[in-house]
C-alpha cells in the first residue's frame, strides 16, 4: 500500500485534500473514472434571443350597424308588450324591403314602475322594451331606413362602422405576415450587432390584438318626425394589429 506522509500542519490546513489523495492512492484508476474531466451538464449553452414584433394594417370598414329600441308604457304588462311587439314587427317588415340587410331582434325586457309623485309619476305603470339591430354591407340602404325608423318612434342608440368577419380575417393574416417580417428584421439586426448569427428558431407565438371595435358615429334622441332626413355616417379607417413573440438560438459567425 502506498502512503503519503503529511506534517501535522498540512493535515490541519488541507484535510479534504489529504482524504482525496489517500483515496486515489488506493484506487487511482477508479477515482479518475468517477470524476470525468468534461461533463455535458457543465457545457456552455448557446445564447438565445427573445423578442416581440408587430404588424398593423389600415383598412376601410365595410359594415354599418344601427341599433334601435322600441319602448312602451301601459297600465298592464300585456298592453305594454303588445305595443312594443307591434313596433318591432313593423320595423322588421320595413327593413325587409332593403336588400342585403341583416335584421336581428335582441334583448327584451319588461318591468314595473311604482307611482312616485316626486317624479311626476302619479300612478304605477309597466314598461316594455326591445332592441333591434340592423347591419348592412357597405352601409347600402341603411341610412335612409334609419331616418324612417326614427320617424316611427324607434330610438337610435348606436350607429357605427366595423369590419365584417371575412374582411377582419383577411386583414389579420396580412398583419401577421407583417409582424413575422418585422421579427426577422429585428432578429437579424440584433444578431449582427452581437457579432453572432441566427442558428435556429425555437418558438414562435402569434397574438392577434383585440378586434377593432365599432366606432360610434352619433347618438340620436327620440324623434317622431316623418320628414326626418337620413343621418350621415362617414367611415373612418380602422387598424388590425398582430404581434409575434419569438425565441431564437444564436451561434458564432465562425
Amino acid at each position: 500500500m502506498i502512503t503519503f506522509p503529511f506534517h501535522a500542519a498540512a493535515r490541519t490546513a488541507l484535510p479534504a485534500l489529504a482524504i482525496m489523495v489517500a483515496g486515489m492512492s488506493l484506487h487511482p484508476l477508479a477515482a479518475m473514472a468517477q470524476r470525468p474531466i468534461f461533463s455535458s451538464t457543465t457545457a456552455p449553452t448557446a445564447p438565445t434571443l427573445e423578442l416581440s414584433a408587430s404588424g398593423t394594417v389600415h383598412a376601410q370598414p365595410d359594415e354599418l350597424t344601427a341599433v334601435f329600441y322600441a319602448e312602451s308604457r301601459a297600465d298592464t304588462a300585456a298592453a305594454a308588450q303588445a305595443q312594443v311587439n307591434t313596433q318591432i314587427s313593423k320595423a322588421i317588415a320595413t327593413a325587409g324591403h332593403t336588400d342585403g340587410l341583416s335584421v336581428n331582434a335582441e334583448s327584451y325586457s319588461v318591468h314595473h314602475e311604482d307611482a312616485d309623485p316626486k317624479q311626476n309619476r302619479r300612478q304605477s305603470q309597466w314598461i316594455a322594451r326591445q332592441t333591434i339591430r340592423l347591419t348592412a354591407p357597405e352601409g347600402k340602404g341603411l341610412l335612409p331606413l334609419v331616418a324612417q325608423l326614427q320617424g316611427d318612434n324607434l330610438v337610435l342608440t348606436q350607429l357605427d362602422w366595423s369590419l365584417s368577419a371575412p374582411r377582419r380575417a383577411e386583414l389579420t393574416r396580412k398583419a401577421e405576415t407583417l409582424a413575422l417580417q418585422d421579427m426577422q428584421q429585428r432578429a437579424q439586426a440584433a444578431a449582427e450587432t452581437l457579432k453572432l448569427k441566427i442558428g435556429a428558431i425555437r418558438t414562435v407565438t402569434l397574438d392577434d390584438q383585440d378586434f377593432p371595435r365599432p366606432r360610434p358615429m352619433m347618438m340620436m334622441a327620440r324623434m317622431a318626425s316623418a320628414d326626418m332626413t337620413a343621418p350621415e355616417a362617414p367611415a373612418a379607417m380602422q387598424d388590425v394589429t398582430a404581434t409575434v413573440h419569438a425565441t431564437l438560438i444564436l451561434q458564432d459567425t465562425e
